[in-house]
C-alpha cells in the first residue's frame, strides 16, 4: 500500500505492505471550507454573546494575532475582524509570540498584513507591535494562585476590549492550543512564561486535559488553569472576545466567535472528534509533524513525538520524518533545549528536576521518550552530527528504513502517523 507523510513544502511516498500496515493515523477529514472569509464573517454576525462592533465602539481595543508559527490563514482572520473595528477609539494590535522569535521575516509579513488591511479599511487609530519576552518594559498584574508572575509587555495592557485569534489543536502539554495561550504565554515577559512552563514536568499537564473542556474529569491541567488565571488578571474589568478556529493546512475547518469559555470549549469538542484517536501501540511507528511550519525547527518538530509516543510500545522504534530548514530551534532555546538534551540521558532528567529553565520541559520529555524506546531514527536536512548528538540515528532513506523492519520481521506492525502535531493518541 502507498502512503504519503507531509514533509517540509511537499510530500514524502512510503509503501508498506497492508498486512504490516497497523493503521495511517490523520486528523479525521472533514469537509474544509472554501470561502473562509464568508465564514468567519458569518460567525462574527452571529456571536455567542454581543458582536465586536458592539463592544468596540468608543474603546480601546487590543487584537492579539498569533505569530507566523501558526499555519492559520492570517489575510482573512484580519479581513474580517479589523473592518469591524472602524468605530473603535484606537486599535492595537501585538503578535503573540510568547517567546518565540521575534523579528522572523514570517512576523513581519503578519505585520505588513495588518498595516495593509487597517489601512484599506481606513481605521483611523491604530499601532503594531510584536511581543518580545526580553523586554523590560512590562506591566505587573501580580502573581497567580501558583505562584506565576503576571508580566506583559507594555503594549497589551490596559485595553477596554481584547480580542483573541486563536487556531486550536491539541497541545502536549498545555491540554489544546487556545485562545488563553494568546494571553500566557503569547503577550507575556520571559520569568512568566519560565514559571508557567515549569508545570509542564507535571504529568497532569498533557493534550486532552483543560479547565474549560466539557468532561469535569478531563480540567485538572495545572499549567493549562494557570494560563486562564493569568488571562482573567490581565483582562480584568475588561471584555474578552474570541474568533476562533481549527485549520488543516491553512485551510478552514472550524470557526466560531463570542465568550472567551464557551468558543474554546466548542472548539476542544470538535478536537476531540477529529484528532483523538484510541489506538493499539506497536512496536515500530512513522511520524511526520505535518510539514512547514510544523516541522521548521526541532523544537517544532518534536511536538508531533509527544502527541503521537502513546502509539509505540515500550523498547520499539520510531522512525520520525521533519525538514528542520530554521535548524534546532530558535536562538533563546538552543542552550536549553537542543544543548541540554546533548547529555548522557539520565542527566539531562536529573538535572531539569532540580531546577527548571524555560524550554527545559522540551529536553526533559525528550530525554523521557528517548528511554522508553529503543531508537528513534530521522530522515531530515539536519546533519548528521547535530542528530546524533542528541541521541538519535540520521537516515537517508525512509523507504530503506520500513523495508528493513520488515526483513527482519515478516509480521511487523507499523503505524504511521501524518499531520502528528494536530494529533492526540491514546494507548488503547
Amino acid at each position: 500500500m502507498k502512503l504519503e507523510l507531509t514533509y517540509g513544502d511537499g510530500k514524502i511516498e512510503v509503501e508498506i505492505p497492508e498486512k504490516n500496515l497497523a493503521a495511517k493515523v490523520v486528523p479525521k477529514a472533514i469537509k474544509t471550507i472554501d470561502d473562509i472569509l464568508t465564514e468567519l464573517n458569518r460567525v462574527l454576525d452571529n456571536p455567542h454573546g454581543p458582536t465586536i462592533e458592539d463592544l468596540s465602539k468608543s474603546k480601546n481595543v487590543c487584537v492579539l494575532v498569533e505569530d507566523h508559527t501558526r499555519d492559520e490563514p492570517h489575510f482573512e482572520l484580519l479581513s474580517a475582524v479589523i473592518p469591524r473595528l472602524i468605530d473603535a477609539n484606537k486599535v492595537t494590535f501585538v503578535i503573540t509570540t510568547g517567546s518565540h522569535e521575534v523579528n522572523h521575516p514570517g512576523n513581519l509579513a503578519i505585520v505588513e498584513l495588518i498595516n495593509q488591511v487597517s489601512k484599506d479599511t481606513k481605521i483611523q487609530s491604530f499601532e503594531v507591535s510584536i511581543n518580545d519576552c526580553q523586554d523590560s518594559d512590562v506591566v505587573d498584574f501580580g502573581k497567580t494562585s501558583r505562584n506565576t508572575p503576571v508580566l506583559i509587555g507594555k503594549a497589551a495592557a490596559g485595553h477596554d476590549l481584547y480580542i483573541a485569534i486563536a487556531d486550536m489543536k491539541a497541545h502536549y502539554f498545555a491540554g489544546y492550543s487556545n485562545a488563553l495561550k494568546d494571553f500566557l504565554p503569547g503577550v507575556c515577559a520571559f520569568a512568566s512564561i519560565e514559571a508557567n512552563h515549569a508545570m509542564a514536568l507535571d504529568p497532569r499537564s498533557t493534550f486532552g486535559i483543560h479547565p474549560y473542556h466539557s468532561l469535569e474529569d478531563r480540567r485538572n491541567n495545572p499549567l493549562a488553569d494557570d494560563m486562564r488565571e493569568a488571562m482573567e488578571m490581565i483582562t480584568k474589568g475588561a471584555k474578552v472576545f474570541t474568533l476562533s478556529v481549527v485549520t488543516n493546512g491553512g485551510k478552514l475547518v472550524w470557526a466560531d466567535a463570542g465568550e472567551i469559555e464557551l468558543v474554546t470549549q466548542r472548539g476542544i469538542e470538535l478536537l476531540d472528534e477529529i484528532a483523538s484517536f484510541t489506538i493499539t501501540s506497536t512496536e515500530k511507528i512513522v511520524v511526520s509533524p505535518g510539514g512547514y511550519p510544523q516541522d521548521k525547527s526541532l523544537y517544532h518538530a518534536q511536538r508531533a513525538l509527544e502527541l503521537t509516543k502513546n502509539a509505540v510500545k515500550p523498547g520499539g522504534e520510531i522512525l520520525f520524518l521533519a525538514e528542520c530548514r530554521d535548524g534546532v530551534a530558535p536562538e533563546s532555546a538552543i542552550e536549553n533545549f537542543y544543548n541540554k538534551l546533548t547529555a548522557p540521558i539520565d542527566e539531562v532528567t536529573e538535572s531539569i528536576s532540580d531546577r527548571y529553565h524555560l524550554y527545559e520541559h522540551k529536553a526533559y520529555k525528550f530525554a523521557e521518550l528517548l528511554k522508553q524506546v529503543s531508537s528513534i531514527k530521522m530522515y531530515t536536512d539536519l546533519d548528521d552530527e547535530t542528530v546524533r548528538k542528541v541521541h538519535m540515528e540520521k537516515v537517508s532513506n525512509v523507504q530503506a528504513i520500513i523495508d528493513d523492519w520488515i526483513t527482519k520481521d515478516s509480521d511487523v506492525k507499523i503505524t504511521v502517523l501524518d499531520k502528528g502535531n494536530k494529533l492526540a493518541i491514546y494507548a488503547r
